[in-house]
């Protein structure tokens, strides 16, 4: 496994090969396409219209089987060149999938 596979690997507390990892990567990165798609980048907020289309996405991309652990990497991820205000609105959108998580 490479450093990279590795240091991705530790960060996200999993235990993946490096073609998990690679899988893992690509997941992502057809999530934050999808997201692209939905609400082209620019320094504002997401509307909440926008929501639905970005959670389906989630569901649909979800590198991992669990829905926070999941989502938690998805916002771990995010690319660095997407501005505060559309990465917030993100996870705002994201913010419902996690409620039975955190009301467990």
């Amino acid at each position: 496994m490479t450093k990279a596979s590795e240091a991705f690997a530790t960060k996200h507390d999993i235990a993946a090969t490096a073609e998990d990892v690679a899988r893992i990567r690509r997941a992502l990165d057809r999530f934050y396409t999808a997201v692209e798609t939905a609400e082209p980048v620019a320094d504002t907020y997401i509307q909440i219209h926008t929501g639905d289309a970005i959670r389906s996405a989630f569901i649909k991309h979800n590198p991992l089987s669990g829905q926070a652990h999941g989502a938690s990497m998805v916002l771990a991820e995010m690319p660095e060149t997407w501005p505060p205000k559309y990465r917030a609105s993100v996870a705002y959108h994201l913010a419902p999938l996690l409620d039975d998580t955190v009301n467990s």
